[in-house]
């Protein structure tokens, strides 16, 4: 595949995808692409808010064990899926200071999705499990 040289890019008027240009499949020039639609696109209003909890592996500097870890990380998932009807978790690496010390620890973000009516109808029971932990 050879490549002509491009005098043009792909923003403005009139321009093509300098992609599409240089004769690559499946480039789209801006054009088509604004007028591309997510496929539920307005026809859906469950996924509109997401919420994630972050568990620690620590309590304060001392890292627990891996078993109360995934107690843990467990009870997270049970709580927010009760709710919600589901959850993801994702393995992360969080900081802090502590005593004037940068401690890093290894972190789960559990997260779920939910829209405004039913996130509002649970914050204060959202906001009391968090308090307590």
């Amino acid at each position: 595949m050879t490549f002509k040289k491009m005098n043009r890019g792909w923003r403005g008027e009139s321009r093509r995808h300098s992609l599409s240009a240089r004769g690559i499949p499946n480039a789209v020039n801006p054009r088509e692409k604004a007028m591309m639609k997510a496929p539920l696109q307005n026809k859906s209003d469950y996924s509109k808010i997401q919420l994630a909890i972050i568990v620690p592996s620590t309590e304060f500097d001392k890292t627990i064990s891996e078993k109360d870890y995934n107690d843990r990380i467990n009870e997270t998932r049970k709580f927010l899926s009760d709710i919600f009807g589901g959850d993801t978790s994702i393995n992360a690496k969080g900081g802090f200071i502590e005593k004037g010390n940068f401690i890093s620890e290894d972190v789960v973000l559990v997260e779920t999705y939910t829209n405004k009516k039913d996130y509002n109808k649970n914050k204060v029971k959202i906001e009391k499990y968090i308090k307590d932990k």
